[in-house]
């Protein structure tokens, strides 16, 4: 039954996530995030193609863009400040595999979820990766095709991979 479930919610998820980024839409996809158990803002703008899953552990404050094929996995608890814009085809990851001792098996190794803090007034930019546990602090940048493998103070720019400081913001 509960996979039933999950192949249910993922296929509505994935017809109600392709619609345009219309108020109307908008409306809808809120409507869905606010049924798994998530806290959303206002004025949340979410383009096509965003996946979040499960859901359930994400709040997103006022005047958050999720632009195009955004992906939030929400295992571990994912938290959006306000005013936050989050480029096309980033992944903000709270979960990740187990690695097993030798010889056990990773398929059956199980997933550690880390919470992940993204502070208000913050751009990230596309083709980001926000790892599991990360903190983004107030203000910060984080530059195209970044991956953020440590936490980021408020007002720095960080970029590359990893993610390191290019400068503070004056």
């Amino acid at each position: 039954m509960k996979y039933i479930l999950v192949v249910g919610y993922e296929f509505i998820m994935k017809v109600v996530f392709s619609l345009p980024r219309f108020r109307l839409f908008n409306w809808l996809k809120k409507q869905l995030l606010l049924f798994v158990g998530a806290k959303i803002g206002k004025r949340v703008v979410i383009y096509p193609g965003v996946w979040i899953m499960p859901g359930k552990k994400l709040i997103i404050g006022d005047e958050v863009d999720l632009a195009l094929d955004v992906i939030i996995t929400t295992g571990g608890g994912v938290e959006i400040g306000d005013r936050t814009l989050i480029g096309y085809r980033t992944q903000i990851i709270s979960s990740n595999h187990n690695i097993p001792l030798y010889p056990g098996r990773i398929f059956n190794a199980g997933h550690a979820h880390k919470k992940v803090r993204i502070g208000s007034d913050i751009w990230i930019g596309a083709n980001c990766i926000i790892l599991p546990g990360i903190t983004i602090g107030e203000g910060s940048i984080i530059a195209a095709g970044s991956i953020v493998t440590k936490d980021i103070p408020p007002f720095s720019i960080f970029g590359g991979n990893p993610a390191k400081l290019i400068r503070k913001r004056k």
